[in-house]
């Protein structure tokens, strides 16, 4: 365990009778030490990977939810992420359920305790401990549902519903409309948008390519569903995949893969998301294939692109985006 789980578990009552751990599978076994039964939420496909399968929620519902009476949550960078969790456990959870949420100090902010007390009618902070801190909350409120959310954007033409555990939720982030404004320029029979975020770039795809077969992949969970109901909300068919590596597709498959790398995972920032998905772009293109990249113009994702994947242009840049278009070796 790290410090933030330590502090979680010295926050937590002795006794309950339902854990629901979130995003910090590490706290499992501490978890069935103090309950006879533990349920594990990982939104994160690489931590549920490495979890235990048998303890793994399917759905974050309330048929999953019923009867917890103790959450323990890492928490998010995101206060929408914050927002849907504990909208949706305020109201599926059982009405004596406790929230112990932790964090690093640096990363936490008064507007979370805001959130909380948005669903929770008791809402406390402990002290700092090694430069962590824990906030406790219970007596829930059960209020409507207000998550996933839809947007409509009438300038792509599409309505965006989002969870709020996506980058940008609902809305349209400005690397994604420079790639997004492209789209109906791009064309194939079998499309890929690798780390799909909400969906929109795959919607854009299949709309501009009826007929084709469109993927979008990420390793979010709250990420694939909120591309599902973005594509079924336009119309279009779009298969979705929770998946944090691709070793399973088969090579030269694709004539197109569509992305908007992420360059930190979860709060800290890291580069190998981005390299591992070049990496699998290169593999399942065909020759000859092309892979529409946008990234923050600072970032050195030209020149790796060359090297791992094939002969890369600029095809529209910003002071603060570049749209790259790379052929496939």
């Amino acid at each position: 365990m790290d410090a933030v789980e330590r502090l979680i578990v010295a926050e937590s009552p002795e006794r309950a009778g339902h854990v629901l751990v979130i995003n910090c599978p590490g706290l499992v076994e501490a978890a069935q030490e103090i309950a006879p039964r533990v349920s594990v939420w990982c939104d994160d496909r690489r931590d549920a990977d490495e979890g235990p399968a048998g303890l793994l929620l399917d759905a974050f519902d309330e048929p999953s939810l019923a009867g917890v009476d103790l959450v323990w949550l890492r928490l998010p960078k995101a206060l929408s992420a914050l927002d849907d969790y504990t909208e949706r456990l305020a109201v599926w959870a059982a009405p004596e359920v406790r929230l112990i949420a932790a964090g690093r100090q640096k990363n936490m902010t008064h507007s979370m305790n805001d959130v909380l007390r948005r669903h929770f009618g008791e809402v406390s902070a402990s002290l700092g401990v090694g430069k962590c801190r824990a906030l406790r909350a219970s007596q829930p409120r059960k209020r409507r549902l207000r998550w996933p959310r839809e947007r409509t954007h009438p300038e792509l033409g599409i309505g965006v519903i989002a969870h709020g555990e996506v980058f940008a939720t609902n809305e349209v982030d400005d690397g994604t409309r420079l790639l997004a404004e492209l789209c109906g320029d791009i064309h194939g029979d079998d499309l890929l948008d690798l780390g799909c975020g909400s969906g929109i770039l795959a919607t854009l795809l299949a709309r501009a390519n009826p007929g084709a077969r469109v993927h979008a992949v990420d390793v979010s969970r709250a990420a694939v569903e909120s591309a599902r109901l973005t594509a079924e909300a336009n119309g279009k068919d779009v298969q979705v995949h929770w998946a944090s590596r691709l070793d399973g597709w088969a090579p030269d498959s694709l004539d197109v893969v569509v992305m908007n790398p992420p360059f930190h995972r979860g709060i800290a920032k890291d580069s190998e998301p981005a390299l591992a998905m070049f990496d699998d772009a290169a593999r399942l293109l065909r020759p000859g294939g092309e892979l529409w990249c946008v990234y923050n113009s600072h970032l050195p994702w030209r020149k790796r692109l060359n090297e791992k994947v094939g002969r890369t242009t600029v095809v529209r840049q910003n002071p603060f985006y570049t749209v790259t278009r790379t052929i496939a070796r």
